[in-house]
């Protein structure tokens, strides 16, 4: 069973709404002139924005990522670029952001598995497998990025004095699997397009006033799972 963020919701819903009517008009040739599929990758410039936002800046690799995939499709289809062009900026601009997010990253442990007992923490997979198991007695903030990857990320050794506690995800071709103790209330703010995001558990804590950890985040074409 999910709990997801009505704001997100309705939010999603209403951007798939108004591409829905606009595709009718046109199709009932009420804009012809107008050609608004051009405009679309913009979806995934808000989308990225919207994580940032809702993961209050902490985490930024993911959305980065989406932000500017979504701004070279939106270059190459209104023309301001080639889409040969699009092809040689996107790929290099990620690695980039892969090296960068490699380097800051707060541990530096390459084993299969690691743990982790700072407040904060960030795990990037890409074409790989990573495990982390979080044992912070004042869990904060995390960021888990699956690129045709997966990612194993173990909170139940993990407290959170001061709730809510916010992990940003992204899974793109990849997945992440995130365990969590049995009394947590969480929450999921992700938005999934042709993937999914559920909540595994047999027993689903009943809300708390303040959720103990909100998982936003995107899955494309990936998954991710609350276990």
């Amino acid at each position: 069973m999910n709990k997801r963020n009505g704001f997100s919701q309705i939010f999603w819903g209403l951007a798939i709404i108004i591409v829905g009517v606009l595709f009718l008009a046109q199709n009932l040739g009420y804009m012809d002139s107008f050609p608004f599929w051009n405009y679309l990758p913009a979806l995934l410039i808000i989308l990225g924005l919207y994580q940032l936002f809702v993961n209050r800046f902490h985490a930024w690799v993911g959305p980065v990522i989406i932000i500017l995939v979504g701004s070279f499709l939106l270059m190459a289809t209104l023309d301001i670029i080639t889409w040969s062009t699009f092809g040689t900026m996107i790929w290099p601009t990620i690695l980039i952001l892969i090296g960068l997010s490699i380097i800051f990253r707060r541990s530096s442990n390459d084993r299969e598995f690691s743990v982790d007992s700072e407040s904060q923490f960030n795990t990037f997979a890409a074409f790989s497998g990573q495990k982390r198991k979080i044992t912070s007695t004042d869990f904060k903030a995390g960021e888990a990025t699956a690129m045709f990857g997966g990612i194993e990320l173990d909170l139940r050794e993990a407290r959170i004095p001061n709730p809510p506690a916010r992990l940003q995800t992204t899974a793109l071709f990849g997945g992440v699997d995130i365990f969590v103790p049995s009394d947590w209330d969480v929450r999921m703010d992700v938005v999934a397009f042709f993937g999914g995001a559920d909540d595994k558990r047999k027993d689903v804590v009943t809300s708390k006033t303040t959720p103990d950890l909100i998982v936003s985040g995107t899955a494309m074409f990936g998954g991710l799972e609350i276990k």
